[in-house]
């Protein structure tokens, strides 16, 4: 394969993938008012033991600044019905644990299915279609 063939290749997976993430943030967005990255923070506590995380831990995992990461927690604390909660960590007075609520893993629990439902109709198949299809417009 060619170098250019290669990066063209590229090119169009990340189109792919990011037209993907689009409609995955919309439809949670439309369902759920999560964007990508709430999504994906309640995923990973929702993962952890105890459905609990500390947030410099969790920092680390989603790729968030630690101010970005404040503003999102606060976010998913303020719905009439929060999704998490904050709570000091007992070992280590500097570190905080979020929680997820009740209401928190319903919600994720519910997303998961809409994200899982999103991603089963992905194909790598459809990727290398629409990498032909560009081609051949060319």
């Amino acid at each position: 394969m060619k170098k250019q063939q290669k990066i063209d290749d590229w090119i169009q997976l990340t189109k792919y993938v990011h037209y993907i993430d689009t409609m995955i943030e919309k439809k949670l967005k439309q369902t759920y008012n999560l964007s990508l990255k709430e999504f994906y923070v309640l995923y990973e506590i929702y993962k952890a033991t105890g459905k609990k995380y500390k947030i410099n831990d969790l920092i680390k995992i989603v790729d968030l600044s630690q101010s970005a990461m404040s503003r999102l927690i606060v976010r998913i604390e303020q719905p009439t019905k929060a999704l998490v909660v904050r709570q000091e960590c007992l070992e280590d007075q500097r570190a905080m644990y979020i929680y997820l609520t009740e209401e928190g893993q319903r919600v994720t629990e519910q997303a998961l299915n809409t994200y899982d439902s999103l991603i089963s109709k992905v194909s790598f198949s459809n990727i290398r279609e629409l990498s032909q299809i560009d081609r051949l417009e060319k």
